[in-house]
């Protein structure tokens, strides 16, 4: 039997991170200092993938950076040497911890021999449907990799202890690829800040929309939005605010309604944000095999008092008034909008406050692992 308050290690192995990813790991950090746990949250990375985030999250070495070649033979030998000094390093710690909480790493056959070996009560933590993510990417890479990923991710999850995923979806996609229902699981959804964070309005007469992405991949679904614009002869402004492709900016610059921001702070998020009337989360995700899920985003335009529409189920409740599913055109997405033009900014992030905080999400999280470590 375990202690009765377990010491948790989370840990993550990604060669480059998000500013969604690092931010979701900071907040999970603050929560477990605020809440006063034994729960450690670490990030195995290249140093060059955080040079953008103001708080180091960094456990990997120093001297290991990013593949930048164009170079296959090197990203991969990069990648080896990435993943082997982070088994060496957990080896080295688990001793430390009860539970340790591994981020999903796809196709690695090092993370399966760590979990064989390992004394420590292991889960791993799933945040999408990794064969058909990677089939998504497309071409022969994305091919070869999805069925490595079939062929070599099924060893991994058998011998944990334990699977955890953001959704219940996941958690049962999981199940269903190794045929075993009788393993422990656990759902922990991504949160969002603890404080009731509302951004100045300064709505105008017309409707604004934010939507935010660090990369515009294929499951946020903006092309189906860019192509829907010439349908509606309405005066809106759309902002973008990150990374897109360049077929998709080329269908943004089509249209003087669209302002394309390039990637943001999160402060200079916030400043544009004061105009805007919604937030929009992922349009497409069903191309990743998905229906359900608990963006990030989304938690940060609610705290900022933004009500949001996206074209998934969300993991709030379904009667939470400041999230509306819709489809992924602009006639929708501004009918649904026009009913949120009054709507005060503290309302919003009021109600959504107890829903999505971090610190709440991570309290409930951790009580659930504590009974089921304890039947052990």
């Amino acid at each position: 039997m375990l202690e009765d308050r377990p010491r948790v290690l989370h840990a993550s192995l990604l060669p480059h991170i998000s500013r969604g990813i690092a931010s979701q790991l900071l907040l999970e950090k603050k929560a477990a200092r605020d809440l006063g746990i034994p729960w450690e949250t670490e990030l195995f990375s290249p140093r060059s993938s955080l040079e953008p985030f103001p708080e180091p999250l960094n456990a990997g070495p120093p001297g290991l950076v990013e593949a930048r070649g164009d170079s296959v033979r090197e990203r991969l030998f990069t990648s080896l040497k990435l993943r082997r000094a982070f088994y060496a390093w957990l080896a080295d710690r688990e001793s430390e911890f009860d539970v340790i909480l591994l981020r999903y790493s796809v196709h690695d056959r090092l993370q399966h021999r760590f979990i064989e070996r390992s004394p420590a009560f292991v889960g791993l933590v799933h945040h999408t449907l990794e064969v058909d993510e990677l089939r998504s990417f497309g071409g022969m890479v994305g091919q070869v990799r999805s069925r490595m990923e079939s062929r070599i991710g099924p060893s991994s999850i058998r011998s944990a202890d334990m699977i955890v995923g953001v959704t219940d979806e996941i958690v049962q996609s999981e199940l269903a690829r190794i045929e075993d229902t009788r393993k422990p699981t656990l759902i922990y959804p991504n949160g969002g800040p603890d404080t009731v964070a509302p951004v100045a309005d300064r709505r105008p007469g017309t409707v604004h929309l934010l939507f935010v992405a660090s990369t515009f991949s294929s499951w946020q679904g903006v092309d189906l939005l860019l192509a829907s614009l010439p349908s509606s002869s309405r005066e809106f402004t759309l902002h973008l605010v990150g990374e897109l492709t360049a077929p998709d900016a080329l269908l943004a610059a089509s249209d003087s309604r669209v302002i394309v921001h390039g990637p943001k702070t999160p402060q200079q998020i916030r400043d544009i944000a004061q105009t805007c009337t919604a937030g929009l989360s992922s349009l497409a995700l069903e191309r990743h095999g998905l229906r359900v899920a608990c963006p990030l985003k989304v938690r940060e335009y609610l705290s900022m008092g933004l009500p949001v529409v996206g074209n998934h189920e969300e993991v709030l409740p379904i009667d939470f008034p400041f999230y509306t599913q819709v489809k992924p055109d602009i006639a929708s997405i501004l009918d649904v909008a026009d009913s949120w033009r009054t709507v005060p900014r503290a309302e919003v992030a009021e109600l959504a406050l107890p829903l999505i905080s971090k610190k709440a999400i991570l309290e409930g999280f951790y009580e659930s692992l504590t009974r089921l470590t304890r039947k052990r």
